[in-house]
């Protein structure tokens, strides 16, 4: 489990640092002196939910594993 929390923060790392690039420069183009901001609270979010979301995939396809074979047939 620990090396999905891991892999789900790299993930989030590379997407998130995509993202805030994307962000950073999209607000800095209007001249707001928030682009810095937006653009760590971008990378943060993408951290957090990255991980989350990886784990929660991985137990969803672990799930649906075992309970394909158990399904009955109608």
């Amino acid at each position: 489990m620990t090396m999905m929390l891991w892999a789900g923060t790299a993930v989030g790392a590379i997407f998130g640092t995509l993202h805030a690039i994307y962000v950073y420069r999209l607000v800095a183009v209007d001249g707001h002196v928030r682009a810095g901001y937006y653009a760590l609270w971008t990378l943060a979010l993408w951290l957090l939910f990255g991980t989350y979301m990886l784990v929660l995939w991985v137990i969803s396809v672990v799930a649906y594993s075992v309970a394909s074979p158990l399904r009955w047939r109608m």
